[in-house]
């Protein structure tokens, strides 16, 4: 494999890297919500179709109030059912099938209740591939964006990209200015976007200001909660705080892959506000579910996430490889589970059981295997 130097590293040549690009399959730019045309099929249909899951059903679970309440979302429900947004989440080792879940997942949201749904994009990974033919990409306005494409062997080089190829990956790449913008003008109902946070946090700061009920302490030698100098995960906070204010209240999913980068057990009172930002989440929970937000969390241990958001959290999924909990003691916010015996550490990759106070429900999902071995890595500069 020839390959040029940049820098301190070996990228790939011109043959090389249109070689790596045509092991992606091509975006699909023929759905209902890539050329707004209602007699096609919707990105969710295809969705199904190309992986062979089956049509959503609901009667295929044993209990009403438990996967289906979670994730038949509506504005108007009784019984066993509650109304507007919901939240999981989905704890496991590595390499037991998180990742290929949220996709699935995703895929279900889009389905069932033509929803929003937002990726949370990382520099570090790019689970979201399998879905890469119908992502609509999102990325802040007038920042540098670099982007390249990483084999799993460390000896191979990598493929440089640019925004233009990055377009041979993904449906579309948008930018957007700020939270507010980005729910009012950038997401599309029923469709499924990756969004990269602003790493200079712009308009962060006057969204929190605008909601009088949730002020905070700020942090040292500081008169903002937010800063430029923030981590760029901080912007969730912010730009969950302005879809909960700000809308549109559509129905919207937020997927978030390891939950702990934002809201660890460990966030302090330190100079970039981390504990306030988790105590702002925390506040702002029940609004989420109220105007119709739901967030699905993943991550490896429940004890690696902050015990305010944990506290908040109505349905937990138990990934295969370890054993569900049989006592409430284990499960931080849950004041009783109905299980009495331990079954997931013996289910296969691909089984689940989700449960909440009252029930429990084991459940099954397609493989979803991305397009090549090679990982996606996007990484957006100040």
């Amino acid at each position: 494999m020839s390959t040029i130097e940049w820098g301190d590293e070996s990228l790939a040549d011109e043959e090389t890297t249109r070689e790596v690009l045509a092991q992606f399959d091509d975006p699909v730019r023929s759905t209902e919500q890539a050329t707004g045309n209602s007699s096609r099929w919707s990105d969710a249909r295809h969705m199904r179709e190309r992986f062979g899951i089956p049509p959503w059903d609901a009667s295929n679970f044993a209990y009403e109030g438990v996967i289906p309440n979670c994730w038949e979302h509506s504005w108007d429900a009784g019984g066993e059912r509650i109304a507007g947004g919901t939240d999981f989440l989905a704890r496991g080792k590595p390499g037991k099938g998180k990742s290929t879940l949220a996709n699935y997942v995703a895929v279900r949201m889009l389905e069932i209740n033509n929803e929003k749904v937002v990726w949370r994009g990382s520099s570090s990974r790019s689970e979201w591939l399998p879905l890469a033919p119908y992502t609509v990409l999102c990325l802040p306005k007038g920042v540098d964006v670099t982007a390249r494409l990483e084999s799993k062997d460390p000896t191979e080089p990598a493929v440089k990209l640019d925004v233009e190829q990055l377009e041979e990956i993904v449906r579309e790449v948008r930018r957007y200015a700020d939270p507010v913008d980005l729910n009012r003008r950038v997401l599309d109902q029923g469709a499924f976007h990756v969004v990269y946070p602003d790493p200079r946090l712009r308009g962060c700061q006057e969204i929190y200001e605008r909601d009088p009920e949730k002020q905070y302490d700020t942090p040292p030698e500081r008169d903002v909660l937010f800063s430029e100098h923030d981590p760029a995960n901080h912007w969730w906070f912010a730009w969950a705080l302005a879809r909960v204010n700000h809308g549109p209240h559509h129905w919207t999913t937020w997927i978030c892959d390891e939950i702990g980068d934002i809201a660890p057990q460990s966030a302090r009172k330190d100079s970039y506000g981390s504990y306030q930002k988790v105590e702002l989440l925390k506040d702002m929970w029940v609004d989420a579910r109220k105007f119709g937000l739901s967030i699905f969390l993943f991550g490896h241990s429940e004890v690696d996430i902050h015990r305010y958001i944990r506290h908040k959290i109505r349905w937990r999924i138990q990934m295969p490889g370890t054993a569900n909990p049989t006592t409430a003691s284990d499960v931080v916010g849950f004041e009783s589970v109905r299980m009495d015996r331990e079954v997931t550490d013996e289910y296969p990759i691909g089984k689940a059981l989700m449960y909440n106070e009252t029930n429990f429900d084991p459940f099954r999902w397609k493989d979803m295997p991305a397009p090549t071995a090679y990982k996606l890595k996007i990484e957006v500069g100040k």
